[in-house]
């Protein structure tokens, strides 16, 4: 019997060369599945292949074809208007931005604030001067002195008044300029906003003219789609698979030889040991390999040279020796023939 050879190894270099081949080929798959032809009420997409470079082609109906081929003349004449009408923004653009038609910036709000307090203080003093003087009158003839405390409570009264006054006059001169200044503020921007809209209207007039409306495209086609994955056959893993599996017999295979030749050696073993005055060992041709006829033995059967249980042995075969020296050969438990050397 002869030991197992072991598998050829897998050829990894022309699976990953046919994996790539594969995933090509899918690729391709992939680009045909996801770009079909499409017919639709708007018009028609089409998609041919020169090898591997697609070509998409949108055709409009005859009703969407009229449609895009006017929107297109009017855009044209759009933007023949809008040159006809560009001369004229020589005369705008070539002047410097006029804005004398504004009014001015507000002045310093200081002035406005003390034309303020001094109105206020104006009635306010003239108040308190008459209140002062008739106090004073009405002290005097009362007989209070002019030096007593009594008299300068009086005055101090009408001095708080006039400080209070004062106070009053600047928050009102304050907030009063605030205001005239926001006003003036105002006033300009809005009035320089109008100067510069004026200005600005024929520009975007003439701009809008020369670029035209957007015309919606009227196809509602996919377009070239690459969204659905085709997976390629997997080669390479194959080749690993079957490289596995080729070993994975192959150790089982030399485990159960190896068995069966622990087994045989017993089995010859016990033969070789039959009893005394005998020769015996297997011969069973089923054991055997590599033989070669070398000679011819005494008794007239054919000399072999061959291997078994590991050996280099020479003897007969016990298949021939059977029909000429049937006593010598015996069926050993396993079923394989044992020959008696001694009886040859």
């Amino acid at each position: 019997m002869c030991a197992p050879s072991p598998p050829p190894s897998p050829d990894y270099g022309a699976a990953a060369q046919a994996q790539g081949a594969a995933n090509l080929e899918a690729a391709r798959a992939q680009g045909r599945i996801n770009n079909p032809n499409v017919i639709a009420p708007t018009g028609t997409q089409t998609v041919t292949w020169d090898g591997d470079t697609p070509t998409l082609t949108q055709t409009y109906s005859p009703q969407e074809q009229a449609l895009y081929d006017q929107n297109s003349a009017t855009r044209l004449a759009l933007s023949k208007l809008g040159g006809t009408g560009a001369g004229a923004l020589g005369e705008v653009i070539g002047k410097n931005l006029d804005l004398s038609g504004a009014p001015q910036a507000p002045g310093s709000a200081e002035a406005v604030r003390n034309s303020v307090i001094n109105a206020m203080m104006s009635r306010s003093n003239k108040d308190l001067g008459d209140q002062e003087q008739n106090t004073r009158a009405n002290l005097i003839a009362a007989g209070i002195p002019v030096t007593s405390e009594a008299f300068g409570k009086e005055m101090d009264r009408i001095d708080r008044a006039r400080n209070d006054a004062r106070s009053a006059a600047e928050l009102a001169g304050g907030a009063e300029a605030q205001r005239q200044f926001g006003m003036g503020t105002d006033a300009r921007k809005n009035a320089i906003a109008e100067i510069l809209a004026q200005r600005q209207t024929p520009l975007n007039e003439i701009t809008a003219l020369m670029s035209g409306s957007q015309v919606s495209n009227p196809f509602s086609m996919p377009g070239y789609a690459q969204n659905t994955n085709v997976a390629a056959a997997p080669v390479f893993a194959g080749a690993q698979a079957q490289g596995a599996a080729d070993m994975n017999a192959y150790n089982q295979q030399v485990a159960g030889n190896n068995a069966m030749m622990s087994g045989l050696f017993g089995l010859g073993s016990a033969a070789i040991g039959a009893p005394v005055g005998t020769f015996m060992k297997p011969s069973d041709r089923r054991l055997k390999s590599n033989i070669v006829h070398i000679g011819q033995h005494p008794s007239g059967l054919n000399w072999y040279e061959y291997d078994i249980f590991g050996q280099r042995q020479q003897g007969v075969m016990a298949q021939e020796a059977i029909h000429i020296r049937p006593d010598a050969v015996h069926m050993m438990d396993n079923g394989y023939y044992a020959v008696d050397y001694g009886r040859l």
